[in-house]
């Protein structure tokens, strides 16, 4: 069974998911971690519950998701893994460093995630699907046996993410929603990149974009 911590990191107060199941193995999603206060608590919480990290996910690479990645590869030889799309927009890392509160350095991808791709740690096995507009190669990742999609800045509660971002696009993101996203069971519950959890269900029926 998936278990799931939930850490509100940095300035944006962006959320970094860590997931683990019964064997101890555990991913991590979009860590944010920007100071050591932050950094402690991710690793005084993987060593109190002896978990094994085995994989560093990010839905999309704006610097409030990725502001945890270095410290990651550091601590634990974890690279990120995201969608390749990420990388197609010049100077994405530059403009993140440069617009970022925070210093930080970017780490390269161990691995570029394709849509549909099965993310398979412990007993867990999570779906990557793609779903641009908020940015060019944005993911979602869902675990079907877990009735729970993590949206990254797709999907929020009663809101979508914002499209007017270098390699957004209104039109994208809505149609990912729809074809990806409102096509999940309506009890899956929706984890985004920010604020409160909500569900297919109740997106569909009061979320004013739609």
């Amino acid at each position: 069974m998936l278990k799931i911590k939930v850490f509100v990191f940095n300035p944006i107060m962006e959320n970094t998911y860590l997931l683990f199941d019964e064997t101890q193995e555990a991913a991590l999603i979009d860590c944010g971690a920007s100071d050591e206060e932050e950094r402690k608590q991710v690793t005084d919480f993987i060593k109190k519950n002896n978990l094994s990290l085995k994989r560093l996910l990010n839905t999309h690479l704006h610097y409030d998701h990725v502001l945890g990645n270095e410290f990651i590869y550091e601590t634990y030889g974890l690279k990120p893994e995201y969608h390749r799309a990420e990388e197609s927009m010049w100077g994405v890392k530059k403009i993140n460093v440069m617009f970022s509160p925070i210093k930080y350095t970017p780490i390269d991808a161990e691995h570029f995630i394709e849509h549909e791709e099965e993310i398979i740690f412990g007993n867990t096995r999570l779906k990557a699907l793609l779903t641009p507009g908020h940015s060019v190669g944005g993911l979602c990742f869902y675990s079907e046996k877990d009735d729970c999609v993590f949206s990254g800045d797709t999907l929020f509660y009663h809101d979508i993410g914002r499209t007017d971002l270098p390699g957004g696009s209104h039109k994208k993101i809505i149609q990912s929603i729809k074809d990806y996203l409102f096509t999940l069971p309506d009890n899956t519950v929706v984890y985004p990149g920010h604020a409160q959890p909500t569900t297919i269900e109740e997106e569909k029926l009061h979320n004013p974009n739609f």
